[in-house]
């Protein structure tokens, strides 16, 4: 089987477990078929859905198009597979709105002026705890209002999106600042992934992590989710400015979505 690049899909033993395709693209978008039916989690760009769709094959039976945030390279091809598939599209709350085109992206700049992706009406409305079809919700607020991961617990899989990606590196990693909507957030919220036993974990940018992928999981958000050194985090948000800084209006609405727990005590 040949990725939208003319790259095999990795087999079990050799990469990816089986019943899991991996659309490589300007951002990764994954196809989980489990006895039910596939799940795709993220749609990629726009351009790319008919890459999607290929590689699921015609007796795709899809049964929803989970979006891990609201990312034009993550939910451009949203449209179109629903179109195609006539499956729900299912984001969480803090990012449904703007995926449906009713409130303002969050993004960078050149982003926000450049892409507009195609809208699409998000059916099942998600919250943290919550579940959809195998897979339980995760909200890992920060690169953007609405992240989450998704956790497929019968297979041990972990679905990162942009909270979690693979560096060049091939290293798991936050996502670029300039990017996340508050980068301080997104590192406090990855206290939640902690212990969590996985199989693979599944970035949306970079390569699949398959070998000892508990373990790095763990190092990473052990090493992640420490105190940062004292900064003025970047908030690239909806209300236009390039930069939102502590006391300038609309910082407190910016923090309102932070997961406010503590992070975790550091080990002895």
């Amino acid at each position: 089987m040949q990725g939208s690049g003319g790259a095999p899909i990795p087999k079990a033993g050799k990469g990816l477990p089986d019943g899991l395709v991996w659309v490589k693209g300007i951002s990764n978008v994954y196809a989980v078929r489990d006895p039910e039916g596939t799940y795709i989690i993220d749609a990629g760009m726009d351009k790319g859905a008919n890459a999607v769709l290929s590689q699921i094959g015609a007796d795709r039976n899809v049964k929803g198009i989970l979006l891990t945030h609201q990312h034009p390279d993550h939910v451009g091809g949203a449209a179109s597979l629903q179109k195609a598939s006539g499956a729900p599209v299912a984001a969480h709350r803090m990012d449904a709105l703007a995926i449906e085109g009713k409130a303002p992206r969050s993004g960078s700049m050149m982003a926000r002026v450049l892409m507009h992706p195609p809208v699409v009406k998000v059916v099942d409305v998600l919250e943290d705890g919550g579940t959809v079809g195998p897979f339980t919700v995760i909200h890992l607020p920060g690169h953007t209002p609405g992240s989450v991961a998704f956790y497929h617990k019968g297979r041990s899989l972990l679905f990162t999106g942009d909270a979690l990606i693979v560096n060049r590196a091939g290293k798991l990693s936050l996502s670029k600042s300039g990017f996340t909507y508050d980068p301080e957030g997104a590192a406090m919220s990855l206290a939640k992934l902690a212990g969590l036993s996985v199989s693979a974990v599944l970035p949306g940018h970079g390569t699949p992590i398959t070998e000892d992928a508990t373990e790095k999981l763990a190092e990473t958000v052990e090493r992640l989710t420490h105190p940062l050194p004292p900064s003025s985090p970047t908030l690239i948000g909806p209300e236009g400015r390039p930069e939102v800084h502590p006391g300038d209006p609309g910082w407190k609405e910016g923090q309102a979505f932070k997961w406010n727990n503590t992070r975790p005590p550091r080990s002895s």
